[in-house]
């Protein structure tokens, strides 16, 4: 017999008891919300926001349609992952609120008081752009094809999830293997959800370049394979009305055109073949667009803070599944000959914030010496860690921290040697006579420029390095394959934090997503300690000793902060007064102004 919270009855496996359970309006990780339930709309929208124009953006290649397949590559608009366009989700976050989903598809939602299971309630007025209703069906086999078919990280995600039943027509019950804490849950209403009467009589595990059936505020309009994808908005969306929608999706055409470069991206927002641009690199931003912004008041550099991620938005990870970087010694030397401080200050004008945690930027970031509580979680795995966890501080408090770059290199040479890398007439070899190599796999000029300083340092200990600059598609597959040494990746976490962290850390985890290819007990029941966790008290330490863990075991060179979106826009739009703080203001929020798009329209031709 399981009870839910909220409840004074007892519901089993989806059969009610006396009475229905009191249903919620989202779910609220820290307690409370904002917003009361039927509210009209956010307060970071214009509710009366006029509908139509345009954006257009760049984005890389793609070549189908079907959702989280490992097969191919996506088209922008197949997840609700950070954007709400093709499809609907079952729960969206509050861009003013930490911690808060409100149901979307998800009318109402109960949370069993021992943290197993969930039951949502579908909005009756929800349904798919051929007028059939969104069911429980549809809920239950999108968490089948993600099971079966999908990409490892995001398969990892959801690994806790034992099953889906669809109790009725509109309501679902999600059952986990053991007791989660609610910001697992919120990981439920994260993805896209699948029509399966359109899925029925196709195969979900091939890739498809037909246009899918979705249900959300936009459907797929002119496309051409990896090139451009134009998504029109759709008038009669069934959401519009409700709270969390009314005041956003206000363009009429969202246009993605395909540019495999970031040089490329930025003369095509300056010839105005883009509306905007989100600019990767540093001195770009400090210096790029001086002269463009001179001949045109019209041209916008603004940042944009993300208050709902966390952590580090770019890393070097070397893959671990090799066996010259299983010495953790090995890795903290590859780590001391990454400069920082050197790199943000010649080639980055200083504008980056040094990583701080894995939790950069929130009080879940460890500092000073374990507390009790951590204590608690790391003392059982404490044979396998290095002494260094218990005895030293992470990040910046720590001693090497505070080695200059000529002591770094001195420090690093000497664990290599102490790992039996010595170096022979300016090549590093074992004892075997194999010489250290390392192949960088990267996809981005940036990715390479940031590279070049530390190659020149890495070759001064006798390692012998190639950058390898390929094209998306390309590297997308090379990975797959396991290919390459060397690799950059994200892991921006939630906040709070979410499944997103087995799907980076966790051994089950061996697709895109753990691109270090981890594999670390210690790591995995931390992890599931971090999603776990049902109060801020053991999230906290959840959090800490995951964080001392990761640093002092050098699985990843943490290269940026998650600090914010550089936006590079024309001004062309009109925006709420009060702005979200997560990352989904532009263009959600915001609506096109036509006195503004012509005043600029011919202004791009004269820079």
């Amino acid at each position: 017999m399981q009870h839910f919270k909220l409840i004074m009855v007892c519901v089993v496996a989806g059969v009610t008891a006396a009475s229905e359970p009191k249903w919620e309006h989202g779910l609220s990780f820290f307690g409370g919300f904002k917003y009361p339930e039927g509210f009209t709309h956010t307060d970071y929208v214009n509710p009366n926001a006029p509908k139509g124009g345009k954006v257009v953006r760049a984005t890389g290649t793609f070549n189908q349609f079907t959702p989280f397949i490992a097969k191919g590559v996506g088209a922008p608009g197949v997840s609700v992952i950070g954007s709400m366009s093709l499809y609907d989700s079952l729960m969206w976050p509050s861009g003013d609120e930490v911690g808060v989903y409100y149901g979307n598809l998800a009318e109402h939602i109960a949370v069993a008081d021992d943290a197993t299971q969930v039951r949502m309630k579908l909005r009756p007025e929800a349904h798919w752009h051929d007028g059939v209703p969104v069911t429980a069906a549809d809920i239950k086999f999108t968490f089948e094809h993600i099971k079966a078919n999908a990409v490892p990280g995001v398969k990892a995600a959801y690994a806790s999830l034992k099953k889906v039943e669809a109790v009725n027509e509109r309501e679902v019950l999600f059952t986990y293997h053991y007791p989660v804490n609610l910001n697992a849950m919120m990981a439920l209403g994260k993805v896209a959800m699948m029509p399966e009467h359109y899925w029925r009589d196709r195969d979900s595990s091939k890739t498809s370049i037909e246009p899918p059936l979705s249900s959300g505020p936009y459907r797929v309009g002119k496309f051409e394979m990896g090139k451009y994808i134009e998504f029109e908005r759709v008038p009669d969306y069934w959401g519009r009305h409700i709270g969390l929608h009314r005041g956003r999706h206000n363009l009429d055409i969202m246009r993605y055109e395909v540019y495999r470069d970031a040089t490329v991206q930025r003369e095509a927002l300056l010839k105005g073949l883009l509306d905007v641009f989100y600019e990767p690199s540093a001195a770009q931003w400090a210096k790029g667009y001086d002269l463009a912004r001179e001949r045109s008041s019209t041209l916008i550099q603004q940042k944009r803070e993300v208050s709902t991620y966390v952590g580090i938005v770019s890393a070097l990870a070397f893959n671990l599944s090799k066996a010259r970087f299983q010495d953790v010694r090995v890795r903290e030397a590859l780590t001391l000959a990454f400069d920082f401080d050197w790199m943000n200050r010649v080639l980055d004008y200083n504008v980056y914030e040094k990583p701080e945690s894995y939790f950069h930027g929130s009080f879940l970031a460890a500092t000073g010496l374990p507390s009790v509580d951590e204590l608690e979680l790391l003392e059982p795995f404490r044979d396998r860690l290095p002494p260094r966890v218990f005895l030293q501080p992470p990040f910046n408090e720590s001693p090497i921290e505070r080695l200059n770059s000529r002591e770094a290199l001195i420090r690093a040479q000497a664990l290599l040697e102490e790992a039996g890398w010595v170096l022979r007439d300016t090549r590093l070899t074992n004892a075997a006579g194999d010489g250290f190599a390392i192949e960088f796999l990267v996809n981005t000029p940036s990715h390479q420029r940031l590279l070049l300083p530390y190659v020149d340092r890495l070759e001064r200990l006798g390692i012998a390095t190639k950058i390898r600059l390929v094209e998306s598609a390309q590297y997308i597959n090379l990975r797959r394959k396991n290919r390459g040494d060397g690799v950059f990746g994200s892991l921006g976490i939630s906040y709070p934090p979410s499944q997103e962290v087995p799907a980076y850390f966790s051994s089950r985890s061996l697709g895109a997503g753990n691109f270090a290819k981890l594999s670390s007990p210690v790591v995995d029941v931390l992890s599931e300690k971090v999603v776990g966790a049902t109060t801020r008290r053991d999230l906290i330490a959840a959090c800490h000793a995951l964080d001392r863990v990761l640093y002092w075991q050098f699985y990843y060179i943490p290269v940026r902060a998650l600090e914010g979106l550089w936006m590079v826009l024309w001004d062309k739009y009109g925006r709420p007064e009060k702005q979200s703080r997560s990352s989904w203001g532009f263009s959600d929020s915001w609506w096109w102004d036509p006195e503004k798009a012509d005043r600029i329209v011919m202004e791009p031709k004269s820079l």
